[in-house]
């Protein structure tokens, strides 16, 4: 039934909740576990100050370094998740962008059967100035969606 899940992280604890129940599927099914690593492009942020202190070139060269520093940095927090769980069938993606977009275009992309995903359970102010990538994520998401809340 699930061939393959999606689980998106942004390297806190209340993500990596995810992690196990969407193992426990995988297990039943026999799927493919994908762990997705979305950065925010921290390499404009970068380039932004870069050109300000050393003009255009500067900051190319600054966005480029920063980029591939973010993707080095991700991909080797998905590898060593990986490895931690000790399964050959998961994957791991590292993509740039909105948090929520991304994820739901990587599914889409992938073609997976299931979205876990997990929530930060903010609430007030916090949720209505960072929003909500888990509820933008149900809500355009085409596979189905699992929300997992972290227990402490």
């Amino acid at each position: 039934m699930f061939s393959k899940i999606l689980v998106p992280l942004d390297g806190s604890p209340e993500a990596e909740a995810a992690i196990e129940p969407a193992k426990a599927i995988a297990e039943k099914f026999g799927s493919t576990v994908v762990l997705l690593e979305v950065t925010a492009g921290y390499g404009r942020v970068v380039a932004a100050s870069a050109a300000e202190t050393f003009g255009s070139a500067g900051s190319v060269a600054a966005m480029a370094e920063a980029e591939k520093a973010a993707e080095g940095r991700a991909s080797a927090y998905l590898d060593n998740l990986r490895a931690e769980k000790g399964t050959p069938l998961w994957q791991a993606l590292v993509a740039e962008g909105d948090s929520s977009t991304v994820i739901v275009d990587q599914a889409r992309a992938n073609k997976v059967d299931l979205i876990v995903l997990a929530t930060h359970q903010r609430t007030g102010l916090k949720r209505l100035f960072l929003g909500s990538v888990a509820e933008d994520v149900v809500r355009h998401a085409q596979a189905p969606v699992l929300i997992v809340h972290r227990e402490d």
